[in-house]
């Protein structure tokens, strides 16, 4: 059965009723939605629910479609660090093909629409003079479109000036389509270069109206502070609502006296946060001296 020919979902429970509810449908949309005096038998052009519960989709607010499923392809990160695993990821990208990235990345989606999520943004690595991955998923894209609203980041892996051309592949990428401008400031060779970066990034989503999500701080290092640079921007050019910084685990690091003064521009920018926690508990503590590793472990 197709959307359009779906009129009704029937047997439906929703979230804080009682009762069965009847969801009705026009052009694929919601129309309205009834309650029910009973169990309905199923009809032509209806979806019995089944008495289960009816929900608004799940998001993935953060994936690498390009990189999933190659794990110890070719090497392992045997240190289990982020720096160590994009040196991985780089052996990994020299071995990319189209077919291969479209293979893998259609595996994955299909796993999350088997369990409810319709809205994916995925960042696409374009620290690479082919650009072969991000052209593989802007057709992707345009292949899942009927189940999953993906939205792809043009991400400069390696950085955007201390990768060879990164600036330029960059803004390539959002030529040819990519939704979102990415970084990765503390990637970067020097702040200046990470500081600089971002003024960059800010630059190339005003001249394509583009979002921007930044890889931000995703290090241990309490000196690593360029969500402040990510904020203020933020806030002097009025997009705190279109720019989100990932990660930010360095604010972990952060003094107190920092962390009050940064939060009062957190706030005032407006920009959003994306945590993922399963990754920076596996990524971050790497580099604890004894006592830090002792209580770690204690706990």
């Amino acid at each position: 059965m197709s959307n359009n020919a779906l009129q009704t979902i029937i047997n439906a429970r929703l979230p804080g009723k009682e009762g069965l509810w009847q969801i009705h449908l026009q052009d694929g949309k919601i129309s309205a939605i009834d309650a029910q005096s009973g169990v309905m038998p199923i009809t032509e052009n209806s979806l019995d629910a089944e008495q289960g519960l009816v929900i608004p989709p799940f998001v993935e607010p953060h994936i690498h479609l390009d990189t999933t499923q190659t794990a110890g392809q070719p090497n392992w990160n045997q240190s289990g660090t982020l720096f160590e695993g994009i040196e991985r990821w780089a052996e990994r990208k020299a071995l990319l093909t189209h077919d291969d990235v479209k293979q893998r990345a259609w595996q994955t989606l299909k796993w999350q629409i088997a369990n409810g999520i319709q809205h994916v943004r995925t960042h696409v690595d374009v620290s690479d003079a082919t650009l072969t991955a991000l052209k593989a998923m802007l057709e992707v894209k345009q292949e899942v479109a009927p189940w999953i609203d993906l939205q792809i980041v043009a991400f400069p892996q390696e950085g955007i000036l201390s990768y060879p051309n990164g600036e330029a592949l960059l803004e390539e990428a959002l030529r040819l389509g990519a939704d979102v401008v990415g970084a990765i400031p503390h990637f970067e060779f020097t702040r200046e270069y990470g500081v600089e970066s971002l003024h960059k990034t800010f630059a190339l989503a005003q001249k394509y109206d583009r979002l921007i999500d930044v890889h931000c701080d995703e290090i241990d290092d309490e000196q690593s502070r360029f969500v402040e640079t990510v904020a203020a921007l933020a806030h002097r050019e009025g997009m705190g609502a279109r720019v989100t910084a990932s990660h930010t685990t360095a604010m972990h690091s952060y003094n107190g006296a920092y962390t009050s003064r940064l939060f009062r521009l957190l706030k005032m920018s407006g920009i959003n946060f994306v945590a993922n926690p399963l990754v920076n508990i596996h990524l971050q503590g790497r580099f604890d001296t004894y006592p830090k590793t002792s209580r770690h472990h204690a706990r």
